[in-house]
């Protein structure tokens, strides 16, 4: 077991109708809530529990929500000024799984800090 929590944020409608709305090239067909909810990041935090994980959001938030709306538009000017805690909750609900196990042979990689 990895000494790491697995958190999973969920789109809810606010995020979706956030990237309908910013998309510079949209298309005929507007994203739905089910679609957007089709894949997720899952993000390998240091928690025990839903009391620490509060803690570790009310830190780390600003980073995380940054995150995920790179995931769907790099520029920055298309993101919402907004990027609270507050925002945050609003735009996406939180799934926390506290055992995570390792059952790949080889090392983990972290491809953002390869030297």
């Amino acid at each position: 077991m990895l000494n790491r929590a697995a958190l999973i944020l969920r789109y809810r409608q606010p995020f979706v109708d956030w990237i309908n709305a910013a998309d510079p090239s949209p298309s005929s067909h507007p994203l739905t809530l089910a679609e957007v909810n089709q894949e997720h990041t899952v993000y390998l935090v240091e928690v025990e529990d839903e009391d620490e994980l509060a803690g570790w959001l009310a830190r780390h938030h600003e980073e995380l929500f940054e995150e995920e709306l790179n995931g769907w538009y790099t520029d920055p000017k298309l993101w919402p000024q907004d990027r609270s805690l507050k925002k945050l909750q609003e735009w996406c609900s939180f799934e926390l799984h506290t055992v995570v196990v390792d059952t790949g042979e080889a090392p983990l990689e972290d491809d953002e800090f390869q030297e």
